[in-house]
Formats: structure tokens, sequence, C-alpha cells
């Protein structure tokens, strides 16, 4: 399983518990006090822990969104999970409002972005980069299209979208950053 790290203002470890006493030597290594039990990371909890997700978190937890973080919480082992989650940056957010000509994500409709959203989620499949084929893929949005070879998806308008950090495995899933937003057909 990976775990995000944040040295921002201490040890921070999948933004739920922090190092309260660092390097304690062991006689088989080095012991690290936490002041929190670190429970088993989903995919949520990658992109609320790191900041690099921040406008995906806000987009997923819109009031006038499904229960987005309800379901990608599943635990392993009941349906839908697990998951194979494309999570967008922020960067790919603002990229995205530029494309389109908006000035937040609230210009966003609810249709639009409950779409948006469900295209970045393959339910029931935990799909690892060696394990990504290329081809259609069906995600709770729709189809999307897969080069594995090139690690890059094309969405149903075209877009290419480059997979860019893979494999951040949670307990319920894996993540996959990618650098583009991925749209449903305009």
């Amino acid at each position: 399983l990976s775990m995000y790290i944040s040295t921002e203002s201490g040890v921070r470890i999948n933004g739920v518990s922090s190092v309260a006493i660092a390097d304690q030597t062991a006689a088989n290594g080095v012991v690290h006090v936490v002041d929190a039990v670190i429970g088993l990371p989903t995919v949520v909890t990658f992109a609320t822990a790191d900041p690099t997700f921040e406008t995906l978190v806000a987009a997923l937890t819109r009031e006038d969104q499904p229960d987005f973080v309800g379901t990608l919480s599943t635990p392993n082992g009941t349906s839908p999970a697990p998951f194979t989650v494309f999570a967008p940056t922020n960067d790919a957010f603002a990229d995205l409002l530029d494309e389109l000509s908006l000035g937040s994500l609230d210009d966003i409709d609810t249709a639009t972005l409950t779409a948006t959203l469900n295209y970045h989620v393959i339910a029931e499949a935990n799909v690892r980069a060696d394990d990504l084929v290329s081809g259609p893929v069906t995600t709770l949005g729709g189809d999307i299209e897969i080069d594995a070879d090139n690690g890059t998806i094309t969405d149903a308008n075209g877009r290419v979208i480059n997979i860019i950090v893979t494999d951040v495995q949670a307990a319920n899933g894996v993540v996959h950053v990618v650098s583009r937003v991925i749209l449903p057909l305009l």
C-alpha cells in the first residue's frame, strides 16, 4: 500500500497522523511514534491528504453531487470496489476552466460535473499500470480509450490525457494521476 507523507509542518501521514517522536533507534531499525492510528488508506485518502487534489475534492464534495466520497470509500470486496481512479490535479482543473472559458468549478452545471467525475473511475477493478491494456475501457461514465504503450487516455472529445503518476495503491483500489480532466462528449 502507498502512503502520502507531508513534511510541510512536521511529518503528517495520509492526512490523519503526525509524527510525535521521531528517530527512536531500535536494534533492527528506527521507530517514529505517531499521534494517531494510521488506517488502511482508501482511494479517497490520497485525494484528501494531498493538496494537489484540492479541486478534485471540491468537485467530488460539491453539494449538488452524488455521494462520491462514500462510494469511493467502499471497502475492497464490497461492490463496487475495488476502483481504478484517474485523478486530475489542480492544474488539470485550472486548464479545463481555461479551455471551457469558465471562471470557476461552480460554473460547471450539475449534470456535466457528475458525468465528468464518473469518467475518472473504473469500478470493480484494481488496474495497475503494468496491467493497463490498449483499447476501450468502460468507466462509470462511459468508454475511454487507453493507449497503454504511451500512457495516455483519449476521451470522447478526442482530447489526449497523459497518465503522469501511476500505481498509488490503496486498500480499495489504485490511483493514477492524470494531466487533464477527462470529459464526456460535449
